[in-house]
């Protein structure tokens, strides 16, 4: 049994009942339709955004992502946010990995892909909120050391960096484990 108790633009609450144990358990949750992620290198540099994020009050240092619409095929809506938020389009993207960021509360599921092959054609698109994002440009050890020092906190980026680094995608000269 499933019941909607709140609809917003980018999920819905709902209270879901499952039986456990011969008992009936009730719980809500959040569905949203996804997410994409794109951890972009260009010249050797990670391209990333800095927004303000309403829901912690505070600017964040990500990789540009976004939430899929209505039925979007997940690598165009990675190509999407891209220009939206960094005036580059990908000319190519490899899956990365994908994961639940909060299995507990949601079903989003985000996909991060990787590029190194950027084309850069004007930012447009950005929604209202995003007006006064910037795009900034590190290196890879300048990423993972924020990521160490907890200057970096967004989950998402951290997890593509240290995927990527696993994978060897990442030059690693200013940087070792």
């Amino acid at each position: 049994m499933e019941e909607v108790i709140y609809k917003a633009k980018k999920f819905t609450l709902v209270r879901k009942a499952r039986v456990v144990g011969g008992r009936t358990v009730w719980g809500e949750y959040l569905i949203h339709p996804g997410a994409v992620a794109v951890l972009a290198l260009r010249g050797g540099r990670i391209v990333m955004v800095r927004q303000f994020r309403s829901a912690i009050g505070e600017w964040t240092l990500e990789i540009p992502a976004g939430t899929l619409e209505g039925g979007e095929d997940p690598e165009s809506a990675a190509v999407r946010e891209m220009i939206e938020e960094t005036g580059y389009k990908p000319l190519r993207l490899v899956p990365l990995l994908e994961f639940y960021p909060t299995p507990g509360v949601s079903n989003e599921l985000i996909r991060i892909y990787f590029t190194d092959k950027l084309e850069y054609v004007g930012v447009s698109g950005r929604d209202p909120g995003e007006v006064d994002m910037s795009v900034v440009e590190v290196t890879p050890g300048e990423a993972l050391r924020m990521v160490e020092s907890g200057e970096v906190k967004d989950g998402k980026t951290i997890i593509a960096l240290l995927a990527a680094r696993l994978r060897g995608l990442l030059p690693h000269h200013d940087y070792a484990f």
